[in-house]
């Protein structure tokens, strides 16, 4: 991601940093049963039992189901009201970041360094938006529209629709009223529309073009005139009330589709429904409890990768992230990328593809100073738009970009003068120190002491990237 546009981001963009937040304290096996409940047991509507237990269960139900609108709701707050945050702007109006990440950078967990991120907060309901997308000439860019349940609801730019100039005209759910011209029109899933959109950039030289073409995208209310309704509720991190009335006055405002409805009328009687459902309304016996679950409620829900990551399959020391399209009405997964994102969602597999690793070939800790070296297939990984591999240490806090004394914190398919071997094929070179001149240009440094671990990113992947079959070679241990 460029630079802290996104709010505190603590990134990737998702299920993906879901997994890499913790990645260093791998030997935790314990996961709160509630977290991991069957979904399918919520396809019915149902009293509260009378028992803490069932209650409990209810709430902890109603809570993953309704984390991600409360997610939507605080990062649009922070967006339209706090003028200090660096996502501050106003409705229906780009905000760009404008320079790539360094290790000065903490706003971010494995923030990216190859695009440029922006972001704007849509309002549907009232009057369709047009957007205008200029030509890039060709240059990726990728537009995600998110929902206020923080699905993905489509994807314009490269890969999708191309790089020529064309307008999109973006629609409420309900809308049916006069549809003005537009090259491509789309139907929100919601009213209130996220919008995400990463520009690449071809190093620090190329960054005056990248904004250019950022400066390129506008976005054009129909009826400017039609005043917008505003969100009444602030959220309040960790406080039950705040997140309940917040939760309620989302679904207000986006209601859920129609096949939630039976979710819905279930978690009436713990307070989540909408419209009819408010903190005030709720017993006092709902509401003590809702107070006692809350802080460990979240804290489960951060730490859900304890449970997951023995989930995702790893081989040759990587883990491969492959992200669904939507995810569906699997709450649990939605919830916790809510909580691990910090706002950026990861894209489908089909735009980008990401590969984990913080362990070696023989599953030993990648770090304290060991030397490595990493074979890449001939050109590179198999990608359409463009490849990257970042190195971040872990660090109290996070994991950021190691600072080194070439300024570098990836390679990929737009670094300088890379080397090749015979065969086409491409070994990076990972250490702290410099490897001499005949690897010098394949050097990729790594912080002296601390661990580390490695992320690759594939745009675009081709075919055989797709396939679940296909993973990276391993890291492989040169010496100390």
């Amino acid at each position: 991601m460029g630079s802290c546009i996104l709010f505190r981001w603590r990134q990737l963009n998702h299920v993906v940093m879901m997994a890499l937040a913790r990645l260093k304290t791998i030997s935790c096996h314990r996961a709160a049963p509630a977290l991991l409940m069957t979904w399918s047991s919520l396809a019915g509507a149902q009293a509260v039992p009378a028992s803490n237990d069932g209650l409990d269960a209810e709430i902890r139900a109603a809570f993953l189901y309704s984390y991600p609108y409360h997610e939507f709701m605080r990062l649009r707050y922070i967006a339209m009201h706090d003028s200090t945050a660096p996502t501050y702007t106003t409705l229906n109006a780009f905000r760009h970041a404008r320079q790539l990440a360094t290790p000065d950078d903490h706003w971010a967990n494995g923030p990216i360094t190859d695009t440029l991120y922006s972001t704007a907060w849509l309002d549907v309901r009232r009057s369709p938006v047009v957007l205008s997308l200029p030509d890039t000439a060709d240059r990726y860019y990728v537009i995600a529209l998110i929902g206020a349940d923080l699905n993905t609801f489509e994807y314009l730019g490269r890969r999708k629709t191309g790089t020529k100039a064309r307008t999109v005209a973006v629609v409420a759910p309900d809308w049916h009223a006069q549809i003005p011209p537009a090259d491509q029109v789309i139907r929100a899933n919601s009213p209130d529309v996220y919008l995400n959109m990463r520009v690449l950039v071809d190093g620090p030289d190329d960054l005056a073009h990248a904004h250019a073409v950022q400066d390129g995208f506008h976005i054009r209310p129909v009826n400017s005139a039609v005043a917008v309704g505003e969100t009444k509720m602030v959220p309040t991190d960790g406080d039950a009330a705040s997140f309940v009335d917040v939760v309620n006055e989302a679904l207000q405002r986006d209601p859920p589709s129609s096949g939630d409805a039976r979710l819905i009328e279930r978690f009436k009687a713990v307070g989540v429904c909408g419209a009819d459902c408010s903190w005030e309304k709720l017993t006092p016996q709902v509401q003590a409890r809702w107070r006692e679950l809350m802080p460990g409620l979240v804290a489960q829900l951060k730490s859900a990768l304890n449970a997951d990551k023995h989930t995702i399959p790893r081989r040759n020391g990587w883990m491969s992230f492959r992200l669904p399209h939507s995810f569906g009405d699997d709450y649990r997964i939605r919830a916790s990328s809510a909580a691990m994102s910090g706002g950026v969602l990861g894209v489908e597999a089909a735009e980008a593809t990401y590969f984990a690793a913080n362990v070696d070939g023989a599953g030993k800790a990648l770090g304290n100073g060991q030397h490595y070296r990493l074979r890449l297939p001939q050109g590179g990984l198999p990608a359409k738009a463009f490849w990257s591999i970042s190195l971040y240490e872990f660090v109290p806090g996070g994991q950021y970009l190691v600072r080194n004394p070439i300024n570098r914190y990836s390679i990929g398919d737009r670094t300088g003068d890379l080397r090749h071997n015979s065969d086409g094929s491409l070994d990076i070179w990972i250490q702290p120190n410099d490897p001499g001149p005949e690897k010098r240009a394949n050097w990729l440094p790594s912080p002296e002491n601390n661990n580390f671990y490695l992320m690759a990113r594939v745009y675009q992947p081709k075919p055989e990237v797709l396939d679940p079959g296909w993973i990276p070679e391993p890291v492989e241990e040169t010496g100390p």
